[in-house]
């Protein structure tokens, strides 16, 4: 398992009831440090799935294809 998907769990069992949606900040080009890279991914991808669990958006939605565009992004700039 990777320390990308250990971290999610994580997250995900100390995550509060109630998930308060926050705007992801978008990376800088000079941010390659791994764990930085990482935090930011996990960022992305917990804030897609907390407005996909509120069922006011779906897979659909503008902010969601942005949020995979985003993650899709990040996991290309972590691969290098």
């Amino acid at each position: 398992m990777t320390l990308l998907v250990c971290r999610l769990k994580e997250k995900a069992s100390s995550a509060s009831a109630v998930d308060q949606p926050s705007k992801p900040k978008p990376m800088e080009p000079g941010d390659n440090d791994d764990n930085d890279l990482d935090d930011h991914l996990l960022r992305l991808i917990e804030e897609r799935d907390s407005l996909l669990r509120t069922s006011v958006y779906s897979r659909s939605d503008r902010v969601i294809a942005d949020l995979d565009e985003q993650i899709r992004n990040a996991e290309a700039q972590r691969r290098r």
